[in-house]
């Protein structure tokens, strides 16, 4: 009894210690999210008041000061190349407003 007592408790304690991959994958994804919808959110303000450059200019400092610091931030590749895609967007709006 006492052998099947200590089975349990050892294949519980590795049971403990495994951490479920797609968990973290998970955490993960939704951390990217969130990163990349402030950046979305300046990215989208600057393009909206492109017309408008007065308006505009402080806006592209905004957004490109979020691309910047989401680059250290997120872990996906897709998203990487997002942002490269969203600086190319801000920086076409940078064009129209010298």
């Amino acid at each position: 009894m006492n052998k099947w007592i200590l089975v349990l408790s050892a294949v519980s304690f590795l049971t403990l210690g495994c951490e479920d991959p797609k968990k973290k994958e998970i955490e993960r994804v939704d951390a990217d999210a969130a990163v990349m919808g402030r950046v979305s959110a300046a990215v989208n303000e600057a393009i909206r008041n492109s017309a408008d450059c007065a308006v505009a200019k402080p806006l592209l400092t905004e957004a490109y000061q979020r691309i910047d610091e989401a680059r250290g931030r997120v872990q996906l590749g897709a998203n990487q190349q997002l942002l490269q895609t969203m600086k190319i967007q801000v920086d076409r709006v940078a064009q129209i407003c010298p």
